[in-house]
């Protein structure tokens, strides 16, 4: 899933003092914004604690206080394995799963567990790195509140992707910082009123369009707030993403389940035309005593997005900019 535009504007309350900035090295963030979508957010995330600033919006939730949450969880995560994975392939997430850890490890000896934030949307990349990096701090003894959640609001947004991040929130136990606007704009805010955080981990795969050169440690471009851009997943493929999941039991929004395969805003994404069922992927019983054909899918439906087979094709459920 990919992050760098939104299509939601944002008024600024008032002009802030622009940013001191050092000459840093030239990067692609500028150009691996123009395509890439945060995912759409509208703003009905209700807060049970809210520190009233004036773009910003923090959240803390227990998992213990939300029982209908957590009994979802443990149901999703109790389902069996929809996708059978090859010893082969256990190896290789594994494998993907270390370097991740090690990157991890890397980047706190670089910043401070306070100095950090990674960046959600709902999609299945960010779904996946909120996973792994939640994983690594129980292991290190570190407190999942210790790096907060970003999350930028939009009024074109799936329900299914609201729900999902409010579900992640509670179940992860992650304060949740909201901003509206770009991307640009919700790290100017965050600069001015978090100035201690230096780094951000963001879900980007080489795969993701104008991605393909970023390095796992990029800082942002001269005209952005000056912050490492952190890529811990830039070599995982569309199916590592699906296979870490499955693996792991993660849950992940429902729109996968029906067929779409990379999620921006409702007005520019769909279920992917590559997974639409037929006739023939359907198992359909004919009733010899009546004639009725009961069938186990509707054919005008959607696979989920794991069975996509040309990973080439993940975007092809997003429309063209109008």
């Amino acid at each position: 899933m990919s992050y760098w535009r939104v299509t939601s504007s944002f008024l600024l309350a008032r002009a802030r003092p622009r940013l001191l900035q050092t000459l840093r090295p030239p990067s692609t963030m500028n150009e691996c914004r123009k395509n890439t979508n945060i995912t759409a957010n509208n703003n009905t995330i209700l807060c049970d604690k809210t520190i009233s600033k004036k773009h910003l919006f923090l959240e803390k939730r227990s998992m213990s206080s939300h029982t209908d949450d957590t009994k979802d969880s443990k149901a999703t995560q109790d389902l069996p394995n929809p996708q059978e994975l090859t010893p082969q392939d256990r190896l290789a997430i594994e494998e993907r799963q270390n370097k991740a850890f090690a990157f991890f490890a890397e980047t706190l000896q670089i910043y401070g567990v306070e100095e950090l934030i990674f960046c959600f949307n709902g999609g299945k990349d960010c779904t996946v790195l909120l996973d792994l990096l939640m994983r690594f701090l129980r292991q290190q003894n570190i407190s999942s509140g210790d790096i907060p959640m970003l999350y930028i609001k939009s009024g074109d947004s799936f329900a299914e992707i609201d729900d999902f991040v409010k579900r992640c929130v509670r179940n992860y136990r992650v304060e949740l910082v909201q901003y509206e606007g770009s991307l640009k704009e919700a790290l100017t805010h965050m600069s001015a009123d978090m100035p201690r955080i230096r780094a951000v981990f963001v879900g980007s795969r080489n795969t993701d369009p104008y991605c393909q050169h970023l390095a796992p440690m990029q800082p942002t471009d001269n005209d952005w707030p000056p912050m490492m851009r952190l890529n811990p997943l830039l070599e995982w493929s569309y199916h590592d993403v699906w296979h870490y999941i499955h693996m792991n039991s993660v849950p992940y929004c429902s729109l996968y389940d029906r067929g779409y395969t990379s999620i921006g805003n409702r007005s520019n994404t769909i279920p992917n035309p590559h997974l639409r069922s037929t006739d023939a992927q359907c198992a359909c019983d004919t009733d010899t005593a009546n004639t009725d054909t009961v069938c186990s899918c509707d054919p005008s439906g959607y696979r989920p997005a794991w069975e996509l087979e040309d990973a080439t094709m993940e975007r092809a459920g997003r429309l063209p900019r109008k």
